[in-house]
């Protein structure tokens, strides 16, 4: 066994800015409860700060330099050096009184994001809708931004405010694609990102080094030293930076171990079998990184982790018990600049601002989820089916210590569903203590959830939650064994407006035998719900089928067919099926999404469900 290790836990591009992701905080109080020496660092957030800054702006132009579809933020390039500055401290609320200057037109440079949305407020007559002066500065400096992210997709194609070359990494059955493209050309941010284009068309080219994140990499490794760094990889925008990260360590400090879990690592690479990863990472660690990344800073035997040996990929299931979520200590911030993280308000939506921006510190009540029932989930896999709720007292606990250290009182909950009687004892717990706190987290739309719970909530600080409404139709909500009925749900939405708790609703299209008929139904229930004030926002997603899911081992029983899938070395997740709908899924999501859209804002509320859907068909 070895004694303490120095291990760097890293956050690699791209997620989003305004708070800092939930793992590397969780992880590093850990690692240290054990007796390693154990530090951490956003380069997502780096990354993202060096691209909103005076010299980024500066150096962006001058990469955009003779493309003529970037003249227009050439021409302007003097201005957005001149306001970006005072834009980012803004957003930081490192400067407050500066919404004077950004909320009156004309001081801000007008790119695409911007023009478009002062053209809709004329042609429509919202007036953003009606937002106080502060927050109209707040939602256009936040559309400032993506002006800018845009002039940057020019140059890298690849890149996207919170993902990064995310097609590529989603559902990839090789690794070669990707490692093609991390061997090939530099640009502004990650090594080999032209690639992801070019690669398409046969052109590979060698690069050089000295991206910016290349720089962050090696400032992060001189400042700490570590003999093992831990990359988290929670969504597929973050594959292609995570192994950037990696290459650079490689390069530069061979001897490093390196490590990667995460959450895309947990559903896209359980079949993994393409070695070529291991030339970037030496570990591949699955489920709860807890007792894994205890084990190799141990020097111990693995668990649960992939590995390569004699040019194959082995993995290693070990033994070892679950580390009771009970016993986990309170996430540490140290290391985390949180006084540079930035919000963003890009939606004129209360709900939906909630994701982007505020400073929320991250907490997860249980392990797992309470129902672990619905067929279309991943309910074969540790991070839903094994459910481990931490004790009412313990969550009050973590609370306290993350407020004195980072000074926020807002937290986000971030449980695959927040359990009722968990929730009424943590509520309980939050009054008795006098906590000054506002929460809000994911939910079922339960009668569990009764309104006596709705209003506890209220009272101790819940002021939002979201929630899977799905299909919207008590037929396929059964066949999918989502456990709710509409009128149900109908009647804990109002409960919770009634207790002034905004609403979020997850909507689904394109599940199994759901017909247009019931699309038609599903929508006019969605219209009703924002019409009466219960629902405060919403979205639609296509249903994907995945390799963990109940209908994928039972594919007849919701009369669709799965072809045999093809050869997968790598990722494997979401799988093609056959279905004989009476509509076409991509006609009809563009219509549920521009309805609901509409119904966000308050706006076609009166008009007929019909005129959104028939006049595509």
């Amino acid at each position: 066994m070895f004694g303490t290790m120095k291990i760097l836990l890293i956050t690699p591009p791209l997620l989003q800015p305004n708070t800092p992701y939930a793992a590397t905080p969780l992880l590093t109080a850990w690692l240290r409860q054990n007796g390693h020496d154990a530090v951490q660092a956003d380069l997502s957030l780096e990354l993202l700060l060096k691209l909103f800054s005076k010299k980024g702006v500066g150096e962006l132009c001058r990469k955009l330099e003779n493309r003529e579809e970037a003249q227009a933020f050439i021409d302007a390039s003097a201005d957005y050096r001149l306001t970006i500055d005072n834009v980012m401290e803004f957003l930081q609320d490192r400067d407050p009184a500066a919404y004077m200057r950004i909320a009156v037109r004309g001081w801000l440079p007008e790119g695409p994001h911007l023009a478009h949305a002062y053209r809709q407020q004329e042609q429509v007559g919202w007036n953003f809708r009606g937002l106080e002066a502060e927050d109209r500065a707040r939602h256009l400096a936040s559309l400032y931004l993506d002006d800018i992210a845009e002039a940057a997709k020019l140059h890298d194609p690849a890149f996207g405010f919170s993902r990064y070359a995310e097609k590529l990494s989603v559902s990839l059955p090789g690794f070669g694609r990707i490692r093609d493209a991390l061997e090939s050309t530099d640009s502004l941010f990650f090594p080999g990102s032209e690639a992801i284009d070019n690669f398409a068309e046969g052109k590979i080219t060698t690069g050089g080094s000295g991206s910016w994140l290349e720089k962050l990499t090696d400032a992060q490794m001189e400042k700490h030293a570590p003999e093992m760094v831990a990359l988290t990889v929670p969504f597929p925008g973050c594959l292609f930076g995570a192994l950037a990260v990696a290459r650079r360590i490689r390069q530069t400090h061979p001897a490093v171990r390196i490590v990667m879990g995460g959450g895309y690592v947990n559903t896209e690479l359980r079949e993994l079998r393409d070695p070529a990863i291991f030339d970037y990472v030496d570990y591949i660690v699955l489920d709860s990184g807890m007792l894994p990344l205890l084990r190799l800073a141990n020097g111990e035997k693995p668990v649960r982790t992939f590995v390569r040996e004699n040019g194959t990929v082995r993995f290693i299931e070990g033994r070892g018990e679950p580390i009771a979520h009970d016993s986990l200590p309170a996430p540490v911030y140290d290391g985390l600049e949180m006084q540079n993280y930035f919000g963003m308000f890009e939606m004129l939506n209360p709900v939906t601002r909630l994701w982007s921006d505020g400073r929320w510190n991250k907490l997860m009540l249980a392990h797992g989820c309470c129902w672990s029932r619905c067929a279309f989930c991943d309910t074969t896999i540790d991070y839903i089916c094994r459910y481990d709720p931490a004790a009412p007292g313990t969550v009050c606990d973590w609370m306290v210590a993350v407020m004195k250290e980072t000074g926020f009182n807002g937290f986000h909950f971030v449980d695959e569903a927040l359990p009722p009687d968990l929730l009424n004892g943590l509520c309980d717990e939050i009054l008795q203590r006098r906590l000054e706190v506002e929460w809000w987290g994911n939910i079922r739309f339960e009668k569990r959830l009764s309104k006596p719970l709705i209003q506890k909530m209220a009272a101790a600080g819940c002021i939002a939650v979201t929630g899977g409404l799905e299909t919207c139709c008590d037929r396929t909500l059964k066949l999918m064994r989502k456990g709710i009925t509409v009128d149900g749900a109908a009647e804990v939405l109002g409960n919770l407006a009634d207790a002034g708790i905004m609403t979020h609703a997850y909507l689904m299209y394109g599940f199994p035998t759901q017909t247009l008929e019931e699309i038609f139904q599903a929508l006019e229930t969605v219209r009703s719900l924002f019409d009466s004030g219960v629902l405060h926002s919403a979205f639609w997603h296509r249903f994907a089928l995945t390799a963990h899911s109940e209908i994928t081992r039972d594919p007849g029983k919701y009369s669709i067919v799965v072809p045999d899938p093809p050869p997968a070395d790598f990722a494997r997740n979401e799988i093609p099926f056959e279905e004989n709908f009476d509509y076409d899924p991509e006609t009809v999501g563009e219509a549920l999404r521009a309805a609901t859209y509409n119904y966000m804002h308050g706006a076609a509320l009166d008009r007929p469900v019909s005129q959104w859907l028939e006049q595509n068909f």
